[in-house]
């Protein structure tokens, strides 16, 4: 009775080994006959962070000398600036599209959308180096190109500024984009044979310019140009498709 129950026990071992054993090699043979080549689709969300020029504008009352109505107090001007700098953390969203020549190289292009102050919409190229591809990897990507901003100037008819001249009236605003640079780095973790999981950290460096413009009569006017360069660390996540 002991051999027989030796036996039996033996038996279902081997048995649960050997079925462990297949679906093991099922599962790696799948990953590891995943696609190499073709088309692939990233969408990715992350975080900007950074430091960021900011300006207070304190109550100022300007002095006033005796009148005929003492009860009256001047009103107080908020247009004179203080500077500051603060932690800032801006949400980006990216959508790429790209080939893969093999298990290591891809190349695409893709466009996406940051909100700071006010919306960038950045175009770029990309090319993504991936150590392996059959198993968590680590990879580096670069990413170059331009950002668009606003497609046409608004009008304020008090318009505060966070650069000289600070304040204005009846005057109009327009952003641009400029270059922008983000090299990144992360883990690709794989999640089945058509899909992987990414993890990224990046720098992103984005150059932008912004013109205010207050027209008078006669076809006189008077023009504020503002150049700024923004430099910020990026975290986020991605899923990839194949």
């Amino acid at each position: 009775m002991k051999r027989i129950y030796f036996i039996s026990l033996s038996l279902l071992l081997t048995h649960c080994i050997f079925a462990q054993s297949e679906e093991n090699n099922e599962i790696n043979s799948r990953f590891i006959d995943r696609k190499a080549k073709g088309f692939y689709n990233i969408m990715h969300v992350s975080l900007l962070l950074g430091s960021g020029q900011f300006t207070d504008r304190p109550a100022y009352y300007p002095p006033y000398g005796p009148s005929y109505y003492p009860y009256i107090v001047p009103l107080p001007v908020y247009y004179y600036p203080v500077k500051r700098t603060a932690l800032t953390i801006a949400p980006s969203f990216a959508i790429t599209n790209g080939c893969m020549f093999n298990e290591h190289w891809a190349a695409g292009a893709g466009v996406g959308f940051e909100v700071f102050n006010y919306n960038l919409f950045p175009l770029f190229a990309e090319l993504r180096y991936t150590l392996w591809d059959h198993k968590i990897s680590p990879f580096v990507v670069l990413k170059s190109g331009y950002s668009f901003a606003g497609f046409k100037a608004r009008h304020f008819d008090e318009l505060y500024l966070d650069w000289p001249p600070y304040y204005t009236n009846d005057a109009r605003l327009r952003h641009y984009g400029g270059f922008m640079f983000n090299p990144e780095v992360g883990v690709k973790v794989p999640l089945n044979e058509n899909s992987d999981l990414l993890l990224t950290a990046a720098y992103s460096y984005q150059k932008t310019k912004s013109i205010a413009k207050k027209e008078y009569d006669q076809g006189q006017f008077d023009e504020w140009e503002h150049k700024e360069e923004i430099n910020r660390l990026s975290f986020g996540i991605a899923i990839m498709f194949r």
